[in-house]
């Protein structure tokens, strides 16, 4: 076996240096590792010589995995590309997060090296900079990301997914700032019960105030559940939270990509999300429908849960992947300054108001006070009772964690579901670094 072979397309790439994108060149054989990159990135090439690079950016936010056939050593962005390619599931191996694989000719061992930095995970309490520095650390890497993105992608529609929360509210107040003609979009699950919700309402209202253009994505549970196949495939995963946060987003991709088609363009099409705050900020609770608990977390201190949380990135595909089913690109902002916020010390991760703290810190009176005030919301909920979002959607039809496990198992040709738990364990990928046999 000596060839890699690249089965489907990759996922595509918005990762900075601190002052710049990165090209496609920057990814190419015998450039410099980029020890620098933020952001999503993934890179297979090939040069005339036979030398392969393998790339895979540190948070693992975009997906690669292998396998090896008779002939090659087959690489994909999903793995069920790997099993219509004649792979067994049970052979799949994700790229180590972080990593960096120099494929050299007529050598087997690829040239391993390591983009992963652990030093974000090494926050100290008394010589950091303060929070207040942090969170001027973090408007100024934002501002810089956008401005990046707003130079290269010029030309490109933009939408920006809104729920009315802190998160989603920031990146809709930079995109308008950075961006000409941003389009908010809000998801509202319509089960019958007459009044919008309150994620819909606080959308509205802040994107009439921001002045931005307001797509309604309102969807009954039978268009909901329609992308149910297609989030389990695109999203890599079978878990109840990260499956009912891509059905959401599967909505929204669907009516984004009709929206878009109506406009001649040269450009992608970019959609800003306000993901990863919650992980950065260790801002997760479970959540209660008809005396079932979903969504539970692990007993830890919070800068251990926070670690835990930014780790398992390296399985969450519900954003990029789900939104590439529909041809559209993800940018997650927030990744640019992950270092930033993965500085701030356990005392402020224990504080109960330390996002919308730190939120203010950051965007000052650009945001106004009602989001700030507002109760968090989950995006599978919609409000602060349960009873008319998705997980509940979910609950009541039965598609609960050992349905979805058994459909996903399904899809992936798998017999036994219970073989899944060898795919993803403690919140990572079954990963390995591939190597080439039969190579003089």
């Amino acid at each position: 076996m000596s060839e890699v072979r690249l089965v489907g397309t990759l996922d595509p790439n918005f990762a900075w240096d601190g002052a710049r994108l990165y090209e496609a060149q920057d990814f190419r054989v015998g450039s410099p590792v980029p020890r620098e990159l933020r952001g999503a990135a993934v890179a297979v090439t090939r040069e005339h010589d036979g030398g392969w690079r393998i790339l895979r950016d540190p948070l693992g936010l975009n997906k690669l995995f292998w396998a090896e056939s008779a002939e090659a050593i087959l690489v994909a962005a999903r793995p069920r590309k790997l099993v219509e390619a004649g792979c067994s599931f049970d052979d799949i191996r994700a790229i180590p997060r972080g990593c960096v694989l120099d494929f050299v000719p007529r050598e087997p061992q690829p040239v391993e090296h390591s983009l992963r930095a652990e030093a974000w995970f090494s926050a100290h309490e008394s010589a950091g900079p303060s929070v207040e520095q942090i969170a001027g650390q973090i408007e100024a890497t934002l501002r810089g990301y956008l401005t990046a993105l707003a130079t290269r992608y010029h030309a490109a529609p933009v939408f920006v997914c809104l729920s009315g929360g802190l998160d989603s509210s920031g990146i809709a107040v930079l995109a308008r700032e950075h961006f000409a003609d941003p389009v908010a979009v809000s998801f509202d699950l319509d089960r019958g019960r007459g009044a919008p919700s309150e994620d819909r309402r606080t959308a509205e209202r802040l994107a009439r105030d921001l002045g931005l253009a307001f797509l309604d994505v309102t969807v009954g549970e039978h268009a909901l559940f329609e992308a149910l196949d297609v989030v389990l495939v695109e999203g890599i995963d079978w878990r109840d939270f990260n499956v009912h946060a891509a059905l959401v987003n599967a909505a929204l991709a669907s009516a984004i990509a009709r929206a878009a088609a109506a406009h001649a363009r040269r450009s992608p099409v970019l959609v800003l999300t306000g993901d990863l705050a919650n992980e950065f900020l260790v801002d997760y609770q479970p959540e209660t429908y008809r005396d079932a608990t979903y969504y539970d977390l692990p007993a830890l201190a919070p800068s251990a849960l926070r670690t835990s949380l930014v780790h398992g990135l390296d399985t969450c595909h519900r954003e990029v992947g789900v939104f590439a089913a529909w041809g559209l690109h993800v940018v997650q902002p927030y990744a640019a300054a992950v270092d930033s916020y993965l500085a701030l010390p356990e005392t402020f991760l224990k504080l109960e108001d330390r996002k919308p703290r730190l939120s203010r810190a950051i965007f000052g009176t650009r945001l106004p006070e009602y989001v700030y005030r507002r109760t968090k919301v989950r995006a599978q909920v919609g409000g602060p009772k349960s009873d008319g979002g998705v997980l509940a959607a979910c609950a009541d039809r039965g598609l609960d964690a050992v349905w979805l496990r058994r459909r996903f198992a399904e899809l992936h040709r798998v017999g036994d579901p219970s073989r899944l738990d060898r795919f993803i364990r403690a919140g990572r990928y079954r990963a390995a670094v591939p190597h080439r046999h039969g190579v003089n």
